[in-house]
């Protein structure tokens, strides 16, 4: 499937490390405000009402409960660069993808439950893998090996044929035990490979 020239100028704007989350998790996003000649970074945490794709213009809404019921709601864009990262701080369980709802109930009312995940889980709502953000075809075209780094594949073989197997091995082993002089040395001998082996 070929792309198009915008498909490909998107999908160098798109991040490659973003965090699986959805509507009903609570994250804290780390944004960049710039203030006069300073940069400063400003946290801002709340519940993801809305969560819109659409490749480099994906957005998310997340909506705070200030004082006295009042409600701050900041939409950012997911793959701007003013955002240095952003973090779940734990998921909920909604049955909506909009959240609008919320912006009617305050206090204990708009509590939102929290979904149990095992740790290691990877069924992950929102989740973005390489493949999915930039096609093979653009890939192929950027894994280029440097000349040096050519591995010969002959000289890969000889080394692996040279090896002597499991049986050689064993069969190499009896005439050194049996000049040795008996089963106490042999064990010494078996052994010191062994500590040898381990580093």
């Amino acid at each position: 499937m070929a792309m198009t020239l915008v498909q490909v100028v998107e999908a160098e704007q798109l991040k490659a490390e973003v965090p699986a989350f959805g509507p009903g998790d609570t994250v804290r996003v780390h944004a960049k405000v710039v203030e006069g000649t300073r940069e400063r970074i400003q946290v801002f945490e709340g519940v993801v009402i809305r969560r819109r794709a659409g490749g480099a213009n994906e957005n998310f809404t997340v909506r705070r409960s200030a004082s006295h019921g009042i409600g701050v709601e900041r939409t950012f864009l997911i793959n701007s660069p003013r955002i240095d990262h952003i973090d779940v701080v734990r998921t909920g369980q909604v049955r909506r993808a909009k959240l609008y709802y919320l912006r009617g109930l305050t206090g204990r009312a708009a509590r939102i439950r929290e979904r149990r995940r095992p740790v290691g889980s990877l069924a992950l709502r929102g989740a973005r893998s390489a493949v999915d953000i930039v096609p093979e075809e653009a890939l192929a075209v950027t894994a280029v090996e440097p000349e040096g780094a050519m591995v010969d594949e002959a000289a890969e073989m000889t080394v692996v044929s040279d090896t002597p197997g499991v049986d050689e091995v064993a069969e190499s082993r009896e005439p050194d035990v049996a000049e040795a002089g008996g089963a106490e040395e042999a064990v010494d001998v078996d052994a010191g490979e062994a500590e040898k082996t381990r580093e």
